[in-house]
C-alpha cells in the first residue's frame, strides 16, 4: 500500500464524499484515471457496455478505441493516489 501522499478513506467515507461532489446517482460520478488522466462517469461506462462501477477502478479506454488506456486499479502496479478500505482506487474528478 501506497504511504505517501495517498488519501486514504473508509468506503463509507468515500461514498459520502462522492455523493457530496456529484450527488446521489452513483453514475453522475466522476473519476480521473492516473495513468493516461482521462475523466469518466459510470454513465459513460454504461453507453460502453461495461459495469458502471468499474468507473473507479478502471480507465474507460479498456472499453473503447477512442479515449484513455486500459489501466486498472488492481494491477500489478498501484500507482493511485487514493485508497478505500486498503484498496486502490482512482481519484475523483473535479466537479
Amino acid at each position: 500500500m501506497k504511504e505517501n501522499n495517498t488519501k486514504n478513506y473508509t468506503s463509507e467515507q468515500w461514498k459520502e464524499e462522492g455523493k457530496r461532489r456529484f450527488g446521489d446517482n452513483f453514475e453522475n460520478w466522476k473519476f480521473v484515471c492516473p495513468k493516461c488522466g482521462n475523466v469518466a462517469s459510470g454513465k459513460e461506462f454504461k453507453e460502453a457496455g461495461a459495469e458502471p462501477n468499474a468507473m473507479y477502478c478502471e480507465c474507460i479506454g479498456r472499453y473503447t478505441n477512442d479515449k484513455g488506456c486500459n489501466w486498472a486499479a488492481y494491477g500489478l502496479f498501484d500507482i493511485c493516489s487514493v485508497h478505500v478500505d486498503g484498496q486502490p482506487v482512482f481519484e475523483f474528478a473535479e466537479e
